[in-house]
């Protein structure tokens, strides 16, 4: 079971406390956020076979031949409306119940698994058209054009032999408005990073969560930004050891086999290799749900720093459908 931590600061941190207190909660609570990323994990590796079971193997059928440049827009553009949709609404669930855990563990409280998901389940519509708008709200410009640039790169293929001098034209300032739109969405989401926890301590409807997060957000996104910034940073520092590691480890192994005179065929091999995918899959699952725990919480401590710079005290969290019943 995870250690309670201690409650948070009642006065606004510095920007090097805030980066304590986070890492604070990640030890304390690190069994419970990890149990509660794991059902993103689970079904982002379902989402992503669905994917390549529509999108791919059809492509991969059409082997050894050249696959068709349009059948490739054809299924993958439709693949692609429906993988969005459902990876939004994993990732609203499952944001609700991070940040519910992260806010409880910052105020001293340890909750379960399942408390965190029944909070996220039980507002769970109002959570979803959170996500949605906050996502549309950031980032429509930048998939408008995406598609246009898949687009647009997937005709330039289909007229190899004769390109459309337009099409060379406009593919570079597609990418430049692409980038344009990123830095766009960025700023826009780090003025509404602070809806999530809004909408689940203050028990606010969508509209009024994204409201509350621009004022909160109001000449603190270069603060967040750095934060959140510095938490992926330590994020790609870790993984990097960790597969560098994991590299050094199965280059031992090979060694080893090759030493012993293992084959690749041999059912020795196989087993061998399927050793090694498994535990670069186990290394993927736990940085990313390291990574993901880490924002979560992020988000938690600074929206209750951001609340006592604005000179008022947290709200007190929900509790949990299960202690209702209690």
């Amino acid at each position: 079971m995870s250690t309670p931590s201690q409650p948070a600061m009642p006065y606004p941190m510095t920007f090097g406390q805030t980066l304590d207190r986070i890492y604070r909660l990640m030890r304390s609570q690190l069994k419970l956020f990890l149990a509660v990323a794991s059902v993103p994990a689970v079904a982002m590796v379902a989402i992503m076979a669905l994917f390549f079971a529509i999108a791919f193997i059809p492509i991969l059928a059409q082997l050894p031949k050249q696959p068709d440049p349009t059948l490739m827009i054809r299924l993958m553009i439709p693949s692609m409306l429906l993988i969005m949709p459902l990876s939004l609404a994993v990732f609203a669930l499952y944001l609700a119940a991070s940040i519910h855990a992260a806010m409880q563990a910052n105020l001293g409280l340890t909750i379960s698994f399942r408390e965190a998901y029944a909070v996220a389940w039980k507002h769970i519509g109002r959570y979803l058209w959170l996500f949605f708008l906050a996502y549309i709200i950031s980032f429509l410009p930048m998939l408008l054009l995406e598609l246009l640039l898949f687009g647009a790169t997937g005709l330039l293929s289909a007229n190899n032999a004769e390109p459309n001098p337009a099409l060379l034209v406009l593919i570079p300032l597609l990418v430049l408005l692409f980038i344009g739109a990123m830095v766009y969405g960025t700023i826009i989401a780090m003025r509404l990073s602070l809806a999530f926890p809004a909408a689940l301590a203050e028990d606010l409807p969508a509209v009024a969560a994204l409201r509350r997060s621009g004022q909160l957000t109001q000449g603190a996104k270069g603060r967040i930004f750095l934060v959140l910034l510095v938490v992926y940073a330590l994020g790609y520092a870790a993984e990097m050891v960790g597969f560098m590691v994991l590299a050094a480890v199965i280059g031992v192994g090979a060694l080893i086999m090759a030493a012993c005179g293992v084959q690749m065929p041999s059912v020795a091999g196989i087993i061998g290799l399927v050793l090694a995918g498994l535990c670069v899959i186990a290394v993927l699952y736990l940085w990313t749900a390291l990574l993901w725990s880490a924002f979560s919480t992020s988000f938690a401590v600074l929206y209750h720093d951001q609340r006592l710079r604005k000179g008022g005290q947290p709200a007190a969290l929900p509790s949990s459908p299960m202690e209702n019943q209690a």
